[in-house]
């Protein structure tokens, strides 16, 4: 097992075996979250975003006008 790349709150290495095929303990799995590229972390697709946004206004101003 290689041993975890995270750190401590000291700053020291920390001493725990990584976890399967991650290159970090249990303890430090936020750690390898903040490591990755912002590609692996999900960006927000903000177009996608602006249309939901859209499309709930036009439904909600739909049934504004059928209610009167």
């Amino acid at each position: 097992m290689a041993q975890c790349s995270g750190s401590t709150k000291k700053g020291d290495r920390c001493k725990r075996d990584a976890r399967g095929e991650s290159r970090f303990c249990a303890i430090h799995q936020d750690q390898e979250i903040r490591a990755r590229e912002p590609s692996e972390r999900g960006e927000w697709d903000h177009d996608a975003i602006i249309k939901a946004v859209i499309g709930f206004a036009i439904i909600g101003l739909f049934f504004m006008m059928r209610r009167r």
